[in-house]
């Protein structure tokens, strides 16, 4: 409600005569207030509009109303006097007053609407004054959550069925509220540029038997993914990660779900951004090509005893790890991996590769790290080392680094690893300054004075001969998702 955090002004021992406001006593903060693009049902931030009585008397406002009255879809509040009429605002001499405004629009017919409005202000004398108001507001298909997994101890999770071998198409927005359940025999298909958006605490459940594919035909590219990210969509939460995300993760492909697909799509400011189980498997029951994973709160893949294969896949920007191999099979093949996390403290690498937990009781139980390995890829960051690695004994821990540049410091007790195992690391560039163009803004293209240009090896490429942006790489490759030329 408008009426938390209002800023009231004290009239209670006022003494000073009061006038109305002659025709264009008012001044006002700026003559068109926009609205952020909103989803219909879903309100705006709040912005502030502050109204100004230069003049020498007190002065009161006879009314102030939306121009659309009680029908308009904007709301306001005026130093505590609620919209869509309110009568009686005072001024003091010299001073101003606070106007509070939203919108929330209702259903809206195309895809996109400018909707448009007036704040009026009904001033002594018959004058008018006026400020615009303006939003974009964005139709969509609504997904609700109908159902609730209670887990005990206050946790549950609020999820809703996906109807067996449903599409969601790219011809308006999908808003998730609560998980996305794909059931067992079920698959959930989301076409090429279509936009998915997540309310606080919801994604994607992609149950035991269950398929996710996304652009499973190809038709997306760099410049029109597949987005996946939150459904507040001002300017202000662009870049702001963890705004979706539950229990479960973001998107959580279930042990026992097999032959998901994600390419040629963007994972934004989710908590954890892909949390994939699986039974020991040596097929990848996902595959990643061509996809960028940019602020996740905590981890941007959780791989727990997962089988996962990933091609041209950058992440950028994790709070914790970009890649968390808690057992399990993974292949990474021309991936970036760039953490310059600049939200808090970080003080976790970017790939953490263990093959053993600690239940939380006491006990340490193992999971066999079957093979994990990094091909022609980049794992930079801002760290002193990029790479931990958690061994215990009666359990495999299978890795190897070939052809990649590593940010690492060789000092095997407190990592984990020795650089000069050649079993391990095979034709590395260690701590070079990779010269990324933006890599704070997630922009993890090479410059063309980068070290890692031509370092790849072309029989690892060759089963990605064309890099994320549809660039192909001939000759010697250039390490990571992007190509130079």
């Amino acid at each position: 409600m408008l009426l938390l955090g209002v800023w009231l002004l004290d009239t209670g021992c006022r003494r000073e005569p009061l006038s109305f406001a002659p025709a264009s006593q008012l001044g006002f903060s700026i003559d068109t207030v926009f609205l952020d693009t909103v989803f219909h049902t879903i309100g705006s931030s709040t912005r502030i509009l502050k109204v100004y009585n230069r003049s020498e008397e007190n002065v009161r406002v006879s009314r102030v109303r939306l121009g659309r009255g009680s029908a308009s879809f904007f709301r306001f509040n005026a130093d505590g006097l609620e919209g869509p009429i309110a009568e009686g605002l005072e001024i003091l001499a010299n001073d101003s007053a606070y106007v509070l405004i939203e919108v929330t629009p209702e259903v809206v017919n195309d895809i996109e609407l400018l909707y448009v409005d007036s704040l009026v202000f009904e001033l002594g004398n018959g004058g008018l004054q006026w400020v615009n108001l303006v939003t974009l507001a964005k139709d969509a298909y609504f997904h609700l959550s109908d159902r609730w997994l209670d887990l005990g101890n206050g946790l549950g999770i609020s999820y809703f069925e996906v109807p067996c071998n449903e599409v969601w198409a790219a011809d308006k927005p999908h808003v998730v509220y609560g998980y996305a359940l794909v059931d067992s025999g079920c698959a959930l298909t989301i076409e090429a540029k279509a936009e998915v958006h997540f309310h606080a605490g919801s994604g994607l459940w992609i149950y035991h038997g269950g398929r996710l594919a996304v652009d499973p035909n190809n038709m997306g590219s760099h410049e029109e993914p597949t987005v996946f990210q939150g459904d507040r969509l001002e300017p202000f939460y662009e870049d702001i990660p963890g705004q979706w995300g539950g229990v479960l993760g973001g998107i959580f492909l279930m042990g026992g779900s097999e032959n998901n697909l994600i390419q040629n799509a963007i994972i934004k400011n989710s908590s954890i951004a892909i949390r994939l189980d699986s039974l020991d498997d040596p097929n990848p029951n996902v595959v990643l090509r061509n996809v960028r994973i940019f602020n996740s709160s905590r981890v941007g893949i959780y791989g727990g005893f997962g089988s996962l294969l990933a091609e041209n896949v950058v992440l950028s920007n994790s709070g914790l790890h970009h890649f968390y191999g808690l057992g399990g099979r993974y292949e990474f093949v021309h991936c970036t991996f760039a953490n310059y996390w600049s939200q808090s403290g970080r003080n976790t690498p970017s790939l953490a590769l263990l093959n053993f937990f600690e239940d939380g009781f006491g006990t340490v139980r193992t999971r066999d790290l079957k093979a994990c390995t990094f091909s022609n890829c980049i794992v930079d960051g801002s760290l002193v080392s990029e790479l931990q690695v958690g061994r215990a004994d009666g359990a495999d821990l299978e890795y190897v680094f070939r052809h990649t540049a590593l940010k690492a410091k060789n000092d095997p007790d407190n990592f984990g690893y020795d650089l000069n195992d050649p079993m391990r690391f095979q034709s590395m560039l260690i701590n070079a300054d990779v010269e990324f163009l933006d890599v704070f803004n997630n922009h993890c293209d090479l410059d063309s004075a980068s070290p890692v240009i031509d370092l790849g090896n072309p029989a690892y490429a060759a089963p990605v001969p064309i890099d994320i942006r549809g660039r192909f790489r001939q000759g010697l490759p250039d390490l990571g998702a992007y190509e130079v030329r």
